[in-house]
């Protein structure tokens, strides 16, 4: 055998295998190309699907009867309403005005059946088509069960196994992604701010004056003829310094301008000689006197000239200027003349201004005018230069000041010192703080004295410093001078809270043998909502909505409410006091630390809305379910707009949680019924007075009658062994969240009020309370009383709610209804009317607050803790609070709904209710 026969059957092999391969390259790019194709169709049908709803116009209504059809398009149109609907204008229709009957249900039956009557004769569109209806539904129907077709098709779903093999490869998988945003939860904090006051102080008042020109050489002079007016003199003033039998006598004077800017006017204004005279301006004859020149010398007179020259062109520059007067005597003689210059003093003042010794001295000066200091405090100058007119000659630019050139000195017009005062002297006691004025209020009658050094206080200095940021200030004083002797700040001391959110992105992957399954050839654009932060906040709201309503009596005597006056959400008006200047002598608006804080009270709420949700799902005959709704719901038949309120919130979270609760018959089943009434009870109860005290557990709870919690916030021997009763006794009963407010804020007054003063009122140390769970608004502040015009007593004002949620929601909502908070002085704090409800955009309402302190209290989930959190058996089994089991019931544990949906869908024939239901419809089966 050769080398080469050695290896035939490999080659041949080889061969075959090439050859296969070849063909497959070959076929490769056209089953790519086909499957291409079909997704491209895909892609291109989802597109086209895309903008013909892009594309797509609402018909609008005009209001007059007739609809425009793709309004704004080529293919607009219109159509009348009464093609569609015939008998909408006709006087014989059935048609009534059906907007009296809302919440009257026997009158809409009654209307029911009169339309019933009226369309079963009446000749009309509406009355056909209503027979047609009817007489239809009367008609026999098929029984399809038997049906040819619909048993092809139960024979593909009874052998569906080799179909379902075609679809098998899809799985779906989500992706969750934790998210986070910043929200700032306030902490809004106010402080006194007042003006520091010294003792004593000096005002210094500097002025300095450029010369207006100066004297250089030669016969002559300078002196002042008023303000703003000076006078020069070319030669020398006198009578008959001179003899000669005929001479000529020359004066020549010369003088520097420096300020030409400030000289509005120069006129040669005198001339006196004896016996004729010249005068020349840089060697120019400017005036010959009236005596002539020349002729005899001796004319035995003295001549007073008064020209009125104007020569102001010789000033309108800078340096030397040469004045020259020649007079021709014979005898004895004089000869000389006055140039008056005018011009504005304001362009030669450099520097005219005061300053104090102090950086609060002007304070001093403004509490002496305004009359808030003591006996003796005084204002006085004590370097005055002007004379009794009221004006003095600077001794270096020889202009006359006068007290209207001279800026006004930093003291009232009325202490008397004048501008030209040089230097002011300030001394006076002024307190602020009014020690010693007395008053009296529910408290007793107090009297400020100066504060201890324990006394609490809050300074905007010290907000400052720990990083606080300042929001507003309001000035409640302002006297004469202008000064706002009170201002009260407002300042942010809370801190920006991450709030988790987990974005959930699901995608389907389908790898069979059958294109375009799952997301392969489109893309699905999912609207669901992902943000289990806003369901939240949203079940929040409608859960504290039943428990937050408030309706006033339509009969009192009756017991009837008002249904037109129901609110949510109502508030009540506080204030408190803070009385003395920045010692804040007495400060009752102070909020202590140490109280239990907001945590604990947002524990409540949750624990009572859960409860709340659990109780009522019980049986209506139920009595712990009739005690509680005494407490929960004052008004019982808010009727269908309260139910529709609530359905827009149950339709945003009824994806997120289930029913909380067994069913009564459940229970039942399971001997459970009495335990879990009793058991429940107790044991909410035991852990309101174990966690909030004595004073909380007794305003919800009682025993018989009697207290259900003793001093130390244990169950009574009573309550032990009878068991314990919503309400009864000296519980408190009304409004549910009301009752939690008060009933918490009566254990936190215990703790704050061994730290705020003795002086302030019992309503103060709950408004101090309830200002720490973050369930007030800040409306502002007022002067409840002054002293000499200076408010010493002032009232913070707000309006406090029943939860954080129940305060933000009305500073969310109100603005939409035009609604407001009132004054400091008149605080509006009602809540929002159920009637109103429906008028509310909640797109537009933020709740990022609520979620901020939910994150910031730890009650709201975050991707650590959510699979302990939210996961069933948490949260509806034997990890929620109603699990009787956790009272020591005899019970395996509480399942959680899944478990329990699943046993109650156990032997469901699900077909046969569906054909049941079926035959109802018809007509054909029970009714």
């Amino acid at each position: 055998m050769g080398f080469r026969a050695l290896f035939d059957p490999q080659c041949r092999f080889v061969q075959t295998l090439s050859g296969i391969l070849c063909v497959t390259l070959a076929w490769t790019p056209f089953g790519v190309s086909w499957a291409d194709a079909i997704q491209a169709a895909g892609q291109q049908g989802q597109q086209t699907g895309q903008q013909i709803l892009g594309g797509f116009h609402f018909p609008l209504d005009n209001g007059s009867g007739v609809m425009t059809l793709n309004p704004g398009s080529t293919q607009e149109s219109t159509l009348s309403i009464g093609t569609l609907f015939p008998d909408a204008n006709t006087t014989n229709s059935t048609t009534a005005n059906i907007t009296s009957l809302y919440g009257n249900n026997p009158g809409t039956i009654a209307a029911g059946l009169d339309a019933q009557t009226s369309l079963n004769t009446e000749s009309s569109a509406t009355g056909n088509a209503y027979r047609t209806l009817v007489n239809n539904a009367h008609q026999s129907h098929p029984d399809l069960q038997n049906d040819a077709v619909w048993n092809a098709g139960d024979q593909v779903f009874a052998h569906f196994t080799p179909w379902a093999q075609s679809f098998s490869d899809c799985t779906t998988v989500t992706t969750q992604t934790a998210t986070s945003h910043a929200v700032q939860v306030p902490d809004y904090q106010l402080c006194l701010r007042q003006p520091t006051i010294p003792s004593s102080c000096t005002a210094t008042h500097q002025v300095q004056v450029e010369p207006l020109l100066t004297y250089v050489s030669g016969n002559g002079g300078i002196s002042s003829c008023g303000p703003g007016c000076m006078d020069l003199y070319v030669g020398v003033v006198g009578d008959n310094y001179w003899s000669a039998g005929c001479s000529v006598f020359t004066w020549q004077v010369t003088y520097n301008v420096i300020h030409p800017e400030a000289i509005t006017s120069a006129t040669l204004e005198m001339v006196e000689f004896d016996d004729h005279a010249r005068v020349y301006y840089g060697g120019n004859l400017i005036y010959t006197g009236s005596s002539g020149w020349g002729g005899s010398c001796e004319l035995s007179k003295s001549w007073v000239d008064h020209p009125n020259t104007d020569v102001t062109y010789a000033f309108n520059s800078t340096g030397n200027k040469v004045f020259r007067q020649d007079t021709m005597v014979g005898g004895n003689g004089e000869g000389y003349s006055r140039i008056r210059l005018r011009y504005d003093v304001s362009k030669l003042i450099s520097q005219d201004q005061w300053s104090w010794s102090g950086p609060n001295c002007q304070n001093l000066a403004n509490a002496i005018t305004d009359g808030i200091c003591q006996a003796g405090s005084q204002l006085s100058c004590t370097n005055d230069p002007a004379n009794n007119t009221g004006c003095y000659v600077d001794p270096t630019s020889q202009v006359l000041m006068c007290g209207s050139d001279l800026s006004q000195a930093p003291v009232a017009s009325s202490t008397g010192i004048r501008n030209t005062c040089m230097s002011v002297s300030a001394s006076g006691q002024c307190d602020l703080s009014a020690t010693g004025q007395c008053w009296t209020d529910t408290a007793g009658t107090h009297c400020l004295q100066p504060p201890s050094g324990n006394t609490p206080t809050t300074r905007c200095s010290t907000l400052e410093s720990r990083g606080c940021a300042f929001i507003k200030s309001q000035c409640l004083d302002v006297l004469g001078s202008g000064t706002c002797w009170d201002s009260v700040d407002t300042y942010d001391c809370g801190q920006s809270v991450a709030i988790p959110g987990i974005q959930s992105s699901t995608q389907q992957q389908c790898a069979g043998p059958i294109r375009c399954m799952g997301e392969d050839c489109v893309t699905v654009n999912r609207t669901q909502s992902q943000d289990f932060s806003k369901a939240v906040a949203l079940l929040n709201t409608a859960q504290q909505m039943a428990m937050d309503l408030s309706c006033d009596y339509a009969n009192a005597d009756l017991q009837q409410k008002d249904p037109t006056s129901c609110q949510v959400f109502k508030g009540k008006d506080a204030s408190c006091k803070m009385v003395g200047g920045t010692l804040n002598l007495v400060d009752c608006c102070e909020t202590p630390s140490g109280a239990m804080g907001l945590g604990k009270y947002i524990d409540l709420l949750l624990a009572t809305s859960q409860m709340d949700n659990a109780i009522m799902t019980m049986d209506s005959t139920s009595a712990i379910r009739g005690a509680w709704e005494t407490l929960r719901t004052p008004f019982s038949m808010a009727g269908d707009a309260w139910n529709g309120v609530q359905n827009s919130f149950a339709s945003g979270v009824n994806d997120l949680v289930g029913s909380d609760l067994l069913s009564v018959s459940d229970i039942a089943e399971q001997g459970l019924l009495d335990a879990l009434k009793t058991e429940l009870t107790n044991s909410v109860a035991e852990w309101i007075g174990s966690t909030f005290g004595e004073a909380a557990g007794n305003a919800l709870f009682s025993a018989g009658g009697q207290a259900a919690f003793d001093s130390a916030g244990n169950l009574t021997p009573a309550a032990q062994s009878g068991g314990v009763e919503l309400g009864g006794g000296a519980a408190v009963a009304g409004e549910m969240l009301s009752t939690l407010m008060g009933a918490y804020t009566v254990v936190m007054i215990i703790i704050m009020i061994i730290q705020m003063v003795y002086s302030c009122e019992q309503s103060e140390y709950e408004l101090a309370a309830k200002k720490q769970l973050k369930v007030c608004k800040d409306l502002g502040t007022f002067c409840k009383s002054k002293v000499a015009g200076v408010c010493w007593e002032r009232e913070e004002s707000y309006c406090c709610y029943n939860s954080p949620l129940a305060r933000i929601l009305n500073e969310q909502i109100k603005p939409q209804l035009g609604m407001d908070f009132g004054t400091p002085e008149n605080p509006s704090c009602s809540g929002i009317k159920v009637s109103d409800l429906y008028r509310v955009d909640w797109t537009q309402v933020n709740l990022d607050e609520w979620l901020g302190i939910l994150a910031q209290t730890g009650h709201l989930p975050t991707d650590a803790n959510a699979a302990s959190m939210l996961n069933l058996d948490q949260l509806t089994g034997s990890g929620s609070r109603l699990n009787p089991q956790k009272y020591g019931a005899a019970s395996s544990g509480r399942q959680d709904t899944l478990t329990r949906t699943q046993g109650r869908m156990t032997d469901l024939n699900v077909p046969t209710v569906k054909r049941q239901s079926e035959l109802e419809g018809w007509g054909m089966g029970p009714q």
